[in-house]
C-alpha cells in the first residue's frame, strides 16, 4: 500500500459563473478564469458546501461556523460573522451541515438541529430555531417553502 493512499482531494462542487470557475478545496477558496485557466485569486477560507454566487457576491459558510460574503471579482472579504455565536455556549460545539440562499437570506443548518437565518446583505444572524433532530444535509427551497431533512428522516417544512 502506498504511504499517501489515504490522502484524498476534497473539494466543494465547482461553480461556473460567466468567465469564472469557483470552488473550495482544502483550506482555501479559488477563482480561475474559465477560458485560460489562470488563477484570478485565492482566499484562505473554505466552504463546507458549494459556494453560492449572486451578482458580484459569493456566499459560503465555513466549517467552524462563519458566514462569509466575498467579492466575486477580487476575492476580498466583505463580511465574516460567526453565526454559531447566537447559540448558547454548550450548543456551539457543532458543525454546519449545509446552507442555501433564498429571499435575501442564508439558511444554515447544524448537526445539533438548529436552523440559523442570516441576512445576505449584512451577514448578521436575524433568527434561529431549534428543529429538534440532528440535521445532516443542506436545506432545500421549493415553491417558496424551506424544507429540512433530519437524521431521523423527518421532513420539516417552513414558510
Amino acid at each position: 500500500m502506498l504511504a499517501d493512499a489515504t490522502d484524498f482531494f476534497k473539494s466543494s462542487e465547482i461553480v461556473i459563473n460567466n468567465d469564472d470557475i469557483i470552488f473550495s478545496a482544502g483550506s482555501s477558496t479559488f477563482s480561475y478564469n474559465f477560458y485560460d485557466g489562470k488563477m484570478n485569486w485565492e482566499q484562505e477560507l473554505s466552504s463546507i458546501g458549494t459556494p453560492i454566487i449572486d451578482g458580484k457576491n459569493i456566499f459560503f459558510v465555513t466549517e467552524n461556523g462563519y458566514f462569509v460574503i466575498m467579492n466575486k471579482d477580487t476575492g476580498k472579504i466583505i463580511s465574516s460573522n460567526n453565526i454559531l455565536k447566537i447559540l448558547k455556549r454548550k450548543k456551539r460545539t457543532t458543525k454546519i451541515t449545509g446552507f442555501i440562499l433564498g429571499s435575501g437570506k442564508i439558511y444554515s443548518v447544524t448537526l445539533n438541529g438548529y436552523l440559523i437565518v442570516s441576512s445576505a446583505v449584512s451577514g448578521k444572524v436575524e433568527f434561529f430555531k431549534n428543529i429538534g433532530d440532528p440535521i445532516i444535509s443542506a436545506p432545500i427551497i421549493n415553491n417558496g417553502k424551506l424544507f429540512i431533512l433530519t437524521k431521523n428522516y423527518r421532513i420539516v417544512g417552513l414558510n
